[in-house]
């Protein structure tokens, strides 16, 4: 009968330990996987907020690039839409969508020599996407109509379509931060991202923080430009005149009486954001009377210390004080100005600035005090300001 050697209870001893490690190195892996996955789930659950925050932060640090002009393009059933879209073939292709003539052919505002309107598809009740067209009005024997027409933009308002980067409505403002990084203007419920005289508009909702509407604009400028020239009024929004291109804050515009002036009304506003540049603040005094059927501007005030190349988001507060105690009423205003835009929404500072009257009754800044006033942090309230510059005795002319 044949005996097993030594040497093959060594080769039975290693192969045993070989096993053992293996399996000892499955559970170990198994457990790793285990609590890995468990802890995505707490970090998904919020339990480790810190790393949430850190992903935030790198949401908003990541550098896509550069934006092109095919970044403006999109796609819809196959059509390209661009800058250049034949507004006619487009028509031709699909047709002018359910409820067009409903919806008084798509007109959005015009007057005698242009027409501004849109395509809705697929229907006017709920649209998917619209087209937003100028056309210039002619006669066509007694009968009005388009002619020469192009596409001023395009609006994106349901999830199946997506501009070239992949955005689409419903996405988080983080997501709008990782494929386009940071804007170059941001207001508290939209960002704006240009290039080359295209621009993409982000509307967000300041609650959910998620995108509700994106839109293209291909040739705003040209179309508000030919609008204006054509004494053009949009019949939703009579515009004051002496106010243009300024939008009224209406929770910061006051009736007060001021030295000099009397009865007055202080007019706070902010420059119309159409115009891509800085938005800024602009301040105005209006006359009360009933001799002046519309508003007459009597003053305008210097530029705010807040403008120097700020974004300003809202006007936060305004005091009517005699600040340096002189027997004048001095005007103290705060706003918020946008710093940059993160995961959660947009950041904001404060910016403090004083006008102060003068023994003619106009008013005046005081740069060096402004500046001061905000490097040593006393903007954050009326009150800061105020007592701030009371300590300061100063003496204006």
């Amino acid at each position: 009968m044949y005996k097993p050697s030594y040497g093959y209870f060594i080769i039975l001893i290693f192969l045993a330990l070989g096993v053992t490690a293996c399996s000892l190195s499955d559970i170990n892996t198994y457990n790793n996987e285990k609590t890995a996955t468990a802890k995505v789930k707490q970090e998904s659950t919020g339990q480790y907020p810190e790393k949430r925050i850190n992903k935030a932060k790198n949401v908003v640090s990541a550098d896509p690039e550069p934006l092109q002009n095919e970044d403006f393009e999109i796609s819809y059933w196959s059509h390209k839409i661009d800058k250049k879209t034949d507004i006619k073939e487009l028509i031709h292709k699909l047709g002018y969508g359910e409820g067009y003539d409903s919806s008084n052919r798509g007109y959005i505002s015009g007057n005698g020599t242009y027409r501004r309107w849109n395509l809705s598809y697929p229907n006017y009740k709920d649209p998917e996407i619209r087209f937003v067209v100028l056309s210039k009005i002619e006669l066509d024997g007694e009968e009005l109509v388009d002619g020469e027409s192009y596409l001023v933009g395009v609006s994106l308002e349901n999830p199946k379509f997506k501009t070239k980067r992949g955005l689409k409505t419903g996405d988080t403002l983080g997501k709008v931060l990782q494929l386009y990084g940071q804007p170059s203007i941001i207001t508290n419920g939209s960002l704006l991202y240009s290039n080359n005289g295209l621009h993409l508009s982000i509307q967000w909702d300041t609650k959910t923080e998620k995108v509700n509407n994106i839109f293209i604009k291909y040739n705003m400028e040209k179309s508000i430009k030919q609008q204006h020239s054509a004494d053009y009024v949009d019949e939703d929004d009579q515009p004051n005149l002496d106010l243009e291109p300024y939008t009224t804050q209406e929770g910061q515009t006051f009736t007060t009486t001021l030295n000099g002036w009397g009865k007055v009304r202080f007019v706070s506003t902010l420059k119309d954001e159409e115009t891509n540049d800085l938005i800024q603040a602009k301040f105005f005094l209006e006359v009360i009377s009933k001799k002046y059927v519309e508003k007459k501007i009597l003053y305008e005030f210097p530029e705010f210390y807040g403008n120097s190349g700020r974004m300003i988001d809202r006007i936060k507060a305004v005091s009517f004080k005699d600040v340096n105690q002189d027997g004048r009423t001095d005007i103290v205003i705060i706003a918020d100005y946008i710093t940059g835009v993160n995961a959660h929404g947009i950041e904001t500072l404060p910016v403090a600035g004083i006008y102060f009257q003068k023994k003619d009754n106009t008013y005046t800044t005081l740069s060096e005090l402004d500046k001061n006033i905000n490097q040593t942090g006393h903007n954050r309230t009326l009150q800061n300001v105020i007592q701030y510059v009371r300590k300061q005795r100063i003496n204006v002319q």
